[in-house]
């Protein structure tokens, strides 16, 4: 597993697989860039007794739910298109308005997971690609858990876009990989621009159409 504190070449990304992606620096970025490295959770939100799994924060304001669900809906669809959105560093950071976390930990190691990090992590972490019995394909989108015990509350989307909550087995080998890739990133986050989540379908929409 590559570490999260790869050296990043100036005005650039090098993703998981070796290749390296131009990068377009923002004209201004705010405040100073903090890593998102994990610590214990100082809010006492996260900070857990016993084998509860870590619920997330609430976050009800609309426009973060209809962000989610514009992910979820197409996430089999941008799966198909990763090669594409791969090539793009734009496409790449695009953000994504799903928020993870651990007990104990909080969100620290989780916090601005963009496309690229989750297609990388689907790639990445063959468990996060699922089907059922009823040989329906799933994609886990969404970690949440303890990891001390295991025990978690993750959520996935199937291909027609329902979503469900999913008991992952081997937690720990969902969310490390996923904290690795996304700390990874995170200056990149916040030096280099990113297209949003709807530019990211009009384009591809756009070119699918072209052929």
């Amino acid at each position: 597993m590559t570490h999260s504190n790869t050296e990043q070449p100036k005005n650039s990304i090098t993703l998981m697989n070796g290749a390296v992606l131009e990068c377009i620096p923002k004209e201004s970025h705010q405040g100073d860039f903090v890593p998102d490295k994990m610590k214990l959770d100082a809010t006492g939100t996260y900070l857990r007794i016993g084998n509860k799994p870590c619920k997330p924060l609430p976050r009800t304001t609309e426009d973060v739910e209809q962000q989610k669900k514009l992910f979820t809906d197409n996430a089999f669809y941008l799966l198909a298109h990763q090669e594409r959105i791969m090539r793009d560093s734009r496409m790449f950071l695009a953000p994504v308005a799903v928020q993870n976390g651990l007990a104990y930990t909080g969100t620290s190691g989780f916090n601005a997971p963009t496309l690229g990090i989750y297609l990388e992590w689907w790639n990445e972490c063959s468990m996060a690609l699922r089907v059922d019995k009823e040989n329906r394909r799933s994609l886990v989108f969404h970690l949440a858990g303890s990891p001390l015990s295991g025990a978690n509350h993750c959520a996935e989307v199937y291909e027609d876009g329902r979503t469900e909550s999913v008991q992952v087995s081997s937690f720990i080998s969902h969310w490390r990989p996923f904290a690795a890739i996304n700390t990874r990133y995170d200056e990149a986050k916040h030096i280099y621009q990113a297209y949003t989540l709807e530019q990211v379908l009009d384009i591809l929409h756009a070119e699918d159409d072209e052929r």
